[in-house]
């Protein structure tokens, strides 16, 4: 009997030495230990599509888009017009006619005309005497007959009649005149001209017509639009977040509502350098070639323009990110059901993608897909805790 009893004392001692076993832990102590963490059962996995993406580091590319209107290009458009005062005589276009640079647009009637006309007349007569002279005496000079004096008063006289000739002919030239109509009136000084033919000064197409026939107009008036089409220009506005994206030379795609499955291309021709007071703004112009004459002034436009980082950033979807008052975050996997809410600090961000400065690493997986439900369980372990 002593023996039983000794027997059982042995193992009561050495059941009360045993150690309790150390209970693991899992994902559900974890999430309790710290309140940044999601827990999810297996079964909502199962439910749920969180597409899983892995952060890598890539180059950054992406479109900005600009509303634009059509202009035409400022080297490819004049306005026509006249120096002088007279009345229109004859009228040789209608609006929308295709010219070319030298045809004739107008004929203008005017004593202005007529009284350079006879200056130019006068002038040429006088040089025409001068020069005579001149050239009369020089071969005279060589013979030692005429003094050096008479020959220098003959050279002066020839200089200054050369040079009012010349003024008059710059005058003639301003007024309208060209080079043949002031030689054929010299070549002819008994003809009468009182009139002064307007010409087209660009080839392209008569896009305004100021006048009618037998009207009076005044000097520097515009009788004439002329518009050359074989190039346009696109303005848009671009505006701050965008200021250093968007430089001169860039490839350009265009698109216009009235050819909407048509690309056209060109390049940003200049960003303006001063903001606008009221918009916050710079002017983008961009020059497109335009041989069909498809794109028309006052049309409007969307240019693209495609951007990309100069070296690979560390890049998430915008889609996963989720915001929690002023700050950012996404749901990083810490194991297959257990997800960590991380806040990060964003560089950069357009539609698709966001580029990470901080709290993330490369190969690390974050959640794409249901951000909204895992937030929600996020804030309820939360409210739980508290």
């Amino acid at each position: 009997m002593k023996r039983l009893l000794y027997f059982f004392l042995v193992l009561l001692c050495a059941a009360c030495q045993e150690k309790p076993a150390q209970k693991q832990p899992d994902d559900t102590t974890d999430a309790r230990a710290n309140t940044n963490l999601v827990s999810l059962e297996r079964e909502q996995l199962l439910r749920l599509e969180l597409g899983l993406y892995e952060v890598s580091r890539e180059t950054l590319r992406y479109e900005i888009k600009i509303p634009a209107d059509v202009f035409a290009s400022p080297t490819r458009e004049a306005f026509v017009g006249s120096s002088i005062a007279g009345r229109v005589q004859k009228i040789f276009v209608s609006e929308n006619d295709v010219v070319k640079k030298g045809d004739k647009l107008a004929v203008l009637e005017s004593a202005t005309i007529a009284n350079l006309v006879a200056e130019l007349i006068e002038s040429a007569s006088a040089f025409k005497v001068a020069d005579a002279d001149y050239r009369r005496k020089q071969k005279i000079a060589t013979e030692n007959i005429l003094s050096e004096k008479v020959m220098l008063e003959s050279e002066s006289a020839r200089r200054i009649a050369e040079a009012k000739l010349f003024a008059a002919e710059a005058k003639c030239l301003g007024a309208g005149l060209s080079k043949e109509d002031i030689e054929k009136i010299k070549a002819k000084p008994d003809s009468a001209v009182s009139s002064v033919v307007i010409r087209a000064n660009l080839s392209g197409i008569v896009a305004k017509r100021f006048i009618t026939l037998g009207e009076y107009v005044e000097p520097n008036k515009p009788l004439f639009h002329l518009v050359s089409l074989d190039e346009v220009m696109l303005v848009g506005n671009v505006f701050e977040p965008e200021f250093g994206k968007v430089r001169a030379g860039q490839s350009v795609e265009v698109y216009v509502g009235a050819f909407h499955s048509e690309r056209f291309t060109g390049k940003i021709h200049s960003v303006g350098a001063v903001v606008n007071e009221t918009t916050h703004a710079l002017p983008v112009r961009v020059l497109l070639r335009n041989p069909e004459h498809k794109l028309k002034p006052s049309m409007h436009a969307e240019m693209r323009i495609t951007v990309q980082s100069r070296e690979p950033e560390l890049l998430v979807p915008s889609r996963a990110i989720g915001i929690d008052g002023e700050e950012k975050f996404v749901f990083v996997q810490k194991s297959d059901t257990l997800f960590e809410a991380r806040k990060i600090k964003i560089k950069e961000e357009t539609k698709e993608f966001a580029v990470v400065a901080e709290g993330l690493r490369e190969g690390e997986k974050i959640a794409t897909k249901n951000v909204f439900f895992l937030k929600s369980q996020w804030k309820a372990s939360q409210f739980a805790e508290d």
